[in-house]
């Protein structure tokens, strides 16, 4: 005679339904599991939807809801930061794609990790944004209310930008461990950084194939984060943070940084310009070593995969460019 079935147990296989997220998270574009983490991929957010059982696999707490999502990006499909990294290595680092030692679930899963960095390392950048043009503002009220002069600061500045920049330097640590699962029996660890990087490259590729010369454009300003993070970490006097600026002329110059570390250097610049070249910087110097880390990693055991650029009108999501082509049909197959 079969066990009867317990209450708990006709709740978790009874049939149901899930409305993930809201109307403003626009629609579901994909599904997507990675381990035993199945992620819901919509326009404007990225959630994790978690079964019961994955909590309580003994079945011991009828309370629990059968389902569970959680909101893990408060971007999505549409966004030019969830595609150029999580989407990008969504679509490049497939198993049928890679040589058998690439560890795509680990891949992905680092990530996800990396766009939410990166999102956040964008959300620290448009606040002191905001601060700096609130400061301003109240300056400019002041000065046509004839009040007492005041020069418009932000109290905390260093303090804030000390952390961007040790989030700048973790989205580096991120995306060294991403790179080390491909080269695995290299000497690179997620505590090296670019040149070491680019010395592995030489002595595999040679040095004036595109991969190595590619990451070697990209070292200078890689090391110029990497120094100003050390500076501002320690104190040191090789980086200036220098808040709204009198001048004698009277002009009033907004925050800059600087940078003066041996052959890393960066002139007087706008803090908040800078840090807006950081954002693109990393997004494009993540997009396109993807493409090349899935192109110098493919097994091309069919029709001569290869990495190409997506046109415009075949792409799946408006903002990855990049996957595995296949010599198939008049156009070739761009596999999304």
């Amino acid at each position: 005679m079969m066990n009867k079935k317990r209450p708990i147990d006709k709740k978790r296989e009874s049939a149901g339904r899930a409305d993930i997220g809201t109307k403003e998270d626009g629609a579901i574009v994909e599904m997507t599991k990675i381990g035993e983490r199945l992620l819901v991929i919509k326009e404007k957010s990225i959630y994790e939807f978690i079964l019961a059982d994955q909590i309580d696999p003994n079945r011991t707490n009828i309370g629990l809801p059968n389902n569970i999502q959680k909101l893990i990006v408060n971007q999505g499909s549409e966004s030019e930061l969830v595609c150029k990294t999580f989407l990008t290595a969504k679509t490049l680092f497939k198993s049928e794609f890679l040589i058998d030692k690439i560890d795509t679930e680990s891949i992905l899963t680092l990530s996800l990790d990396l766009l939410i960095e990166i999102i956040t390392l964008e959300k620290e950048t448009n606040d002191l944004l905001q601060e700096e043009k609130k400061a301003t503002a109240e300056y400019e009220k002041r000065k046509n209310e004839s009040l007492s002069y005041a020069i418009p600061s932000i109290v905390d500045l260093e303090a804030r930008c000390k952390s961007v920049f040790q989030r700048a330097d973790h989205i580096e640590q991120i995306f060294m461990e991403i790179i080390t699962k491909f080269y695995p029996s290299e000497s690179l660890t997620k505590q090296s950084h670019f040149p070491k990087f680019h010395e592995v490259l030489v002595k595999r590729y040679g040095e004036n194939d595109p991969f190595p010369q590619y990451i070697k454009n990209a070292i200078p300003f890689m090391k110029i984060i990497r120094s100003i993070r050390n500076g501002l970490d320690h104190r040191l006097s090789t980086v200036r943070i220098i808040d709204f600026d009198l001048q004698s002329d009277s002009q009033i110059i907004s925050p800059t940084i600087e940078l003066n570390h041996k052959e890393d250097r960066l002139e007087r610049t706008s803090i908040t310009n800078f840090l807006d070249i950081t954002n693109k910087n990393f997004l494009s110097i993540i997009e396109i070593t993807f493409a090349y880390l899935a192109g110098y990693n493919g097994n091309n055991f069919f029709l001569g995969n290869q990495i190409k650029e997506i046109p415009e009108a075949k792409r799946r999501y408006k903002f990855v460019r990049y996957c595995f082509w296949a010599n198939l049909g008049q156009d070739g197959y761009y596999n999304q």
